[in-house]
């Protein structure tokens, strides 16, 4: 067995490296201010890039001062049909608006006894459109408002209207026309029996009783055999009298019960139009026959009208219209039920050229010190040229122009 030299450790295998000696602490001081060293060269090293880069030269300095080159700004010389239109708001409304007034003869209140149509209702001739303490309105076909009671024996153009619009719905009348004779009185308590109400009638006293009336026309009929017989007489307040069917209920102004006072509700006769106001500065523009687009933001429906009529000048006030002139504007078909009531849009077109023109923006056109007009032409590079120029139509921000330098598809100056 060899033995250890004197002054060396005994070999110990494996075991001696796992138990070396640790280094001595001197080193690692060393190698932490080594590594503290190398981070304090990269931070000074940044921070002298962040500063040059801050740091700028006094030619540097001078053009970033310098106002940047101006720009110009362009539009494109287009050929189209040049329009001036005029743009105003107006409410659908029924071409005629008709108030059902109802009258109530006697004692006691006046009140809506029942309900017998609704808002937006279509109705036709022979509806009753309002029940009043009992007694029907009933609308009829007719122009002349009922503007009298209409006794047996009278004569005019409203009995004659009467009896049109009883043969309209179905009854017969032999009566000569424009007399409330008695077969115009049977179809009156026909129409009434039939809409579930009792006719108005009087009893006629026998001919020579003292009790008839002193106006010899206004004598009661009376029998062959001279015995008083029944009467029948029309209330103006039980019916109402529309010029065009079918009509529609725009507005039920009282509810069941509720006491009358004024019209209990509206109808709306004919088609529907657009009703506005012209500005002085616009009625110069506009004339009847004038197409417009009608715009309804609410639905983004458009439909194709035309202006027809335009009214004197209107000093507006309290209650009324804004001061201008009132016109009217029909669809060239039957405006959509749905636009009634609504505030729309109207385009108006007041003029335009008869075919496609040369058209620039307004801003590109100047005038120069002797008097003519001209415009500012781009060409390639930026390149600006001044074009003579005749103007001629406008509208919509837009002119005619005319000038042997320049067509469509060029380029013009219209701002910097």
């Amino acid at each position: 067995m060899a033995s250890t030299p004197p002054g060396l450790p005994a070999d110990r295998g494996d075991d001696a490296e796992a138990t070396s000696p640790a280094p001595f602490p001197g080193a690692r001081r060393g190698r932490r201010l080594l590594l503290g060293g190398a981070l304090a060269a990269v931070a000074v090293s940044v921070g002298g890039i962040a500063a040059s880069a801050l740091i700028k030269s006094p030619q540097q300095v001078a053009a970033d001062a310098r106002a940047p080159k101006p720009s110009v700004l362009s539009a494109v010389v287009e050929r189209r049909v040049l329009t001036e239109t005029v743009v105003v708001r107006g409410t659908v409304a029924p071409g005629k608006a008709i108030e059902v007034v109802p009258t109530v003869s006697g004692e006691g209140k006046a009140v809506i006894t029942r309900r017998t149509v609704r808002t937006g209702q279509r109705i036709k001739p022979g509806t009753v459109v309002a029940e009043v303490s009992g007694r029907p309105v009933i609308a009829l076909r007719g122009f002349i408002p009922a503007y009298r009671d209409i006794q047996p024996g009278v004569k005019g153009p409203d009995v004659k209207q009467l009896q049109a619009a009883l043969r309209e719905i179905g009854y017969t009348i032999t009566d000569r026309v424009g007399t409330f004779g008695s077969s115009t009185q049977a179809a009156v308590r026909k129409l009434f029996v039939d809409k579930g109400y009792e006719p108005v009638n009087r009893t006629a006293a026998p001919e020579g009783g003292g009790d008839g009336p002193a106006d010899p026309r206004k004598a009661p009929l009376t029998s062959a055999k001279g015995k008083p017989r029944t009467e029948t007489l029309l209330k103006s307040g039980e019916v109402v009298f529309v010029p065009k069917f079918p009509a529609r209920v725009t507005r039920v102004r009282a509810g069941l019960g509720a006491e009358v006072k004024g019209a209990v509700c509206t109808l709306a006769a004919g088609e529907l139009v657009v009703r506005g106001t012209l500005s002085g500065a616009d009625r110069r523009l506009v004339s009847t026959g004038k197409p417009v687009k009608i715009f309804s933001d609410e639905n983004g429906v458009t439909v194709q009208g035309s202006v027809s009529s335009i009214g004197a000048f209107n000093e507006g006030g309290e209650g009324a219209d804004a001061p201008g002139y009132p016109f009217k504007v029909t669809g060239r078909r039957p405006l959509p039920e749905k636009l009634a009531g609504q505030d729309v849009r109207l385009t108006i077109e007041a003029a335009s050229t008869d075919g496609p023109v040369l058209v620039v923006p307004a801003s590109a056109v100047y005038a120069v010190a002797d008097g003519s007009t001209q415009v500012m032409r781009l060409g390639p590079g930026d390149e600006q040229r001044r074009i003579a120029v005749t103007t001629g139509a406008t509208g919509g921000g837009f002119v005619e122009v005319k000038g042997s330098g320049l067509a469509e598809g060029d380029r013009v100056v219209v701002g910097k």
